[in-house]
């Protein structure tokens, strides 16, 4: 056990007020939720209309389902609902694969996708971002794992086995940054196990069939919360800071606008900062929310 060269998890100074079982992230699949339409507080085109959305409820503390019932909740619920108060709108949650998020929103099927998706470069080549907190990382393991992976080194994950969900930007920055740093270095790439969901990622860490998971920071420390093993983690230096953001069609920009304008609402009004201390994120929040911010206002 690396006690010594791994952060423990209660060393990470996030404590999540919700502790909820990791059986709570089961891949249920229950039918659209509807929020209920409210006066419009912001003046929008989309007053009283309803708006589809996509997720992937199975990444607490984004959204989950309360455990044995089919009640979504997580961070991204909470603004979700105050956003579309604020714009007078019905939203109709669909849940679905994370990998059919960003499809979903090119092809029209969904207004908007939202499940803590990380705005970079490249997705925005294909959608836009309204960007609403921003993240980290960790490097996740077991507290019974004792192998290289130490606090600081980032090559200490070459030739580890990683789990990751299939969509996730995890797997190219391992391919694009990491990777080739391993080459160089003269050691093992690291290998990439794909799963379809975080619940099964979560289950392949804690059985011992992947060495380490990369999450954001919120969701590793909400994961210490909830699994039923104790956890690790280590900060990774290689992969910088990210923006989140509500993910929009690119040609969509009255949208666009309109969910900005809600989410300046929500944060004007304290709104937006006591959902995020209900989940133990204030660290994370942003004061100025924008579009596509990756590109427009990169992080240090």
């Amino acid at each position: 056990m690396h006690t010594a060269r791994l952060r423990t998890a209660a060393a990470a100074g996030i404590v999540l007020t919700a502790a909820l079982a990791l059986a709570a992230c089961s891949a249920a699949t229950p039918s659209p939720d509807e929020t209920t339409t409210t006066a419009a507080e912001v003046s929008t085109p989309f007053a009283g209309e309803t708006l589809t959305l996509a997720t992937d409820a199975n990444y607490p503390p984004c959204q989950f389902f309360e455990k044995g019932s089919d009640v979504m909740v997580g961070y991204e619920v909470d603004l979700w609902d105050a956003i579309a108060a604020k714009l007078g709108v019905t939203l109709e949650v669909e849940n679905t694969q994370f990998a059919s998020l960003i499809p979903g929103v090119q092809s029209g099927r969904y207004d908007i996708a939202m499940e803590c998706i990380s705005d970079n470069a490249e997705r925005e080549q294909e959608v836009s971002f309204v960007n609403y907190i921003f993240d980290k990382t960790d490097v996740v393991t077991i507290e019974s794992y004792d192998g290289p992976i130490t606090e600081g080194d980032d090559l200490s994950l070459c030739g580890e086995t990683m789990g990751a969900q299939t969509g996730f930007d995890t797997i190219d920055k391992v391919n694009d940054i990491l990777n080739p740093a391993c080459a160089e270095a003269g050691l093992d790439p690291v290998v990439i196990q794909e799963y379809p969901n975080a619940a099964d990622t979560y289950n392949a860490l804690n059985s011992g069939r992947v060495d380490f998971m990369i999450l954001g920071t919120s969701a590793a420390a909400y994961l210490n919360q909830t699994a039923p093993t104790p956890i690790n983690y280590a900060s990774i230096e290689s992969f910088p800071q990210k923006y989140l953001g509500m993910v929009i069609a690119k040609d969509n920009t009255e949208l666009q606008d309109a969910l900005l304008a809600g989410l300046e609402a929500v944060i004007a009004d304290g709104t937006y900062m006591d959902i995020l201390e209900k989940w133990g994120m204030e660290s994370l929040a942003l004061e100025e929310p924008g579009i596509n911010l990756a590109t427009t206002r990169p992080l240090d």
